[in-house]
C-alpha cells in the first residue's frame, strides 16, 4: 500500500486547525517537538508512532481507521498489478526498418 505522506499531513493539519489547536499545544499533548508535528503536517516523513500520537492529541483516532479502510479498498491483486505497472520499464516503440 502506498502512503501519500503529503496528503495525510495536510489532512491532519486541517483537523488540527478545525479544532483551533495551536501546533505547539498539539506537540505538548503528544509529547513531541513542534518540529516533529510540523514535519508530519508538511508530509516530510514521520513515523507511525508520531501519526498516532498526534491523532490522539487532537482526539481524531477514528480518522486513521477510516483512512486505512479507504486505502485498502483495492484487492490485493489490484495493488500488485498497480505496483508492477509503476516499476516496469517503459515500452519502446520498435525500430523502423527501411
Amino acid at each position: 500500500m502506498h502512503i501519500d505522506e503529503k496528503t495525510l499531513g495536510e489532512t491532519i493539519r486541517r483537523l488540527r486547525i478545525r479544532k483551533k489547536l495551536p501546533l505547539e499545544e498539539v506537540a505538548a499533548r503528544a509529547n513531541l517537538s513542534p518540529i516533529s508535528v510540523r514535519s508530519l503536517e508538511l508530509g516530510r516523513g514521520s513515523t507511525l508512532s508520531t501519526v498516532i500520537h498526534v491523532l490522539k492529541a487532537i482526539d481524531e483516532t477514528d480518522f486513521i481507521l477510516d483512512w486505512i479502510a479507504k486505502s485498502t479498498e483495492s484487492s490485493p491483486l489490484q495493488v500488485l498489478r498497480n505496483a508492477k505497472k509503476m516499476t516496469s520499464e517503459p515500452k519502446r516503440a520498435p525500430k523502423k526498418t527501411t
